[in-house]
């Protein structure tokens, strides 16, 4: 993969900072040509039909390869990572949202089933909140389950809120948001009824 030199991205000063402390600049090294993701919402409710139209559909959009992610449900990566979402059909749709793949792994990786309770702190911008609240809701819609998420910034949650809003559907009665310190949150996830 082609990497685009860092060093000639900073100003001489932070270049002698790193110096100075013995930091190599490639760290700062930007690999070119990495893919985008975007994970299928409501993908347990589509049958494998729907998921091969949409995946062309992107396809058409993109003008690029798109692809399943082996081993991850829902996840589909765009060959082109300067693929703009809001020129994608699907995007404008709401099929489909942004997510980063290692993101969707966490959360999926938690195996969370109707009934439990979740607590996702420093949750903005709230991709997984709605993953883990999709994944409450599989068995019949129905569920005493919640996603709990919390993160210290006011602005932060209200960008959680406009996505679990605009995506959730009947899933967003599953999510609770806090702005508080995720370090001295104590409040407890609601009793079954």
């Amino acid at each position: 993969m082609d990497t685009e030199p860092a060093a000639s991205q900073f100003p001489p000063n932070f270049l002698a900072f790193l110096k100075e402390n013995h930091i190599d600049v490639d760290v700062y090294n930007v690999q070119k040509d990495l893919p985008r993701y975007v994970r299928i919402l409501r993908f347990s409710q589509k049958s494998a039909c729907e998921v091969c139209e949409l995946v062309q559909q992107i396809r058409t959009d993109a003008k690029c390869d798109v692809s399943e992610v082996d081993g991850v449900p829902g996840f589909l990566r765009i060959a082109n990572q300067d693929t703009k979402l809001s020129q994608l059909r699907a995007y404008v749709a709401g099929d489909i949202i942004g997510m980063d793949v290692s993101s969707g792994i966490a959360a999926l990786s938690l195996s969370v089933e109707p009934g439990d309770n979740v607590l996702d702190l420093c949750c903005a911008p709230g991709a997984k909140l709605l993953l883990l609240a999709e994944l409450l809701a599989i068995d019949a819609g129905v569920s005493h389950g919640t996603v709990t998420g919390v993160d210290i910034s006011p602005h932060r949650i209200a960008t959680c809120r406009s996505l679990i809003k605009k995506h959730a559907g009947s899933n967003k009665g599953f999510v609770r948001l806090y702005a508080q310190d995720g370090t001295t949150f104590n409040c407890r996830a609601p009793r079954a009824k």
